[in-house]
């Protein structure tokens, strides 16, 4: 399977839309976006792919950070720095990014103490940066607790179950297999919309095409091979 492959589904063409509008936004003005979707559907990916043609900083959330962890952590994606307490991250975070404004992508950010969103907070209405939090589903509404991060939120995605078109393209550009529609659908109701499911069925599939020397895929060959939904 081709691992350079990255499909452009609905889901990842919101998100393009939402870091773009965030990207916009002038100064001073409302400027963090929330993700957020059930595991697997591909968030951290095409957050990570927007990162790699885009730039700006990109940081995954480690369980249990403090907020010095947070902070150094944040400072070194942004200036390479690690500062030796809280004070100095946070004085090098804001002089940096004042100097040169980019987007901030925050990966895991529902494992963050709510203290914590309130630095990122308190960096986007200093610098003007745009902050794009991602989490699991449920994660906004959490965040109407703190009126202050709530009244900042300007774009909300919500990442929908991989489609059966989505899985099509996919299993033709990485594998180059010929997925019938039927058994598209199959495949979507078998990962419960879960791309990162899909992607190990597509390998197995992969396999059994070589196998049998014919990329044609049927649904009665997905329910032989993965079982029935």
């Amino acid at each position: 399977m081709r691992r350079d492959i990255f499909i452009e589904t609905g889901n990842v063409a919101k998100l393009r839309t939402a870091i773009g509008t965030l990207s916009d936004t002038e100064r001073g003005r409302p400027g963090i976006g929330v993700i957020q979707g059930e595991a697997g559907r591909g968030k951290t990916m095409a957050a990570q792919e927007w990162h790699a043609v885009n730039g700006g900083i990109f940081l995954r959330v480690m369980e249990g950070w403090s907020q010095f962890s947070f902070l150094q952590a944040l400072a070194y994606e942004t200036t390479g720095e690690r500062p030796n307490n809280t004070s100095r991250c946070r004085n090098r975070i804001m002089d940096a990014l004042s100097e040169s404004p980019q987007p901030i992508i925050v990966d895991e950010a529902d494992r963050l103490h709510m203290g914590r969103i309130e630095d990122l907070r308190d960096v986007h209405d200093m610098t003007g940066c745009p902050v794009v939090l991602i989490g699991e589903e449920g994660f906004f509404p959490k965040l109407h607790a703190r009126r202050r991060v709530h009244s900042r939120i300007v774009e909300v995605v919500e990442f929908g179950p991989v489609t059966a078109e989505d899985v099509m393209v996919f299993a033709t550009e990485s594998a180059s297999l010929e997925v019938t529609p039927e058994a598209c659908h199959k495949l979507t109701t078998l990962a419960r919309g879960s791309f990162r499911v899909v992607y190990g069925y597509v390998l197995r599939l992969e396999s059994y095409a070589k196998a049998q020397r014919d990329n044609t895929i049927d649904a009665t060959v997905v329910t032989n091979l993965l079982g029935k939904a």
